[in-house]
């Protein structure tokens, strides 16, 4: 067992759950816990770290490690189910997608 912090950035609800999405399908995680306001991202579990951030990096999420150590058992045994106390918007300016609609009738391809 390992505490893994990763530092990935979270702007918006929608990266919140592409983030725990692509986290959560790694075998072995025992518990994931996100700090919105620290733009962290907390695992214990047996899991490599470098795998987590090469998923993250192919989801489009950049993801750096903070720190990999032994999991403290006090914070882990003191879970509560809370509300998440920070707001997120619904979508942020990288998740939106974008269409662009080009509409010429008589384009020239030789010119």
């Amino acid at each position: 067992m390992k505490k893994i912090v990763l530092k990935v950035s979270i702007l918006c609800s929608k990266c919140k759950v592409c983030i725990l999405t692509t986290i959560s399908k790694f075998e072995g995680i025992v518990s994931i816990a996100v700090d919105v306001e620290k733009s962290t991202v907390t695992i214990v579990g047996v899991v490599d770290a470098v795998l987590i951030v090469k998923a993250l990096r192919k989801a489009k999420k950049p993801a750096e490690i903070v720190s990999v150590g032994e999991p403290d058992k006090k914070k882990e045994e003191k879970k509560d189910d809370k509300e998440d106390p920070c707001k997120l918007p619904p979508c942020c300016n990288a998740c939106r997608p974008v269409m662009i609609w080009q509409d010429e009738p008589n384009i020239c391809t030789i010119c």
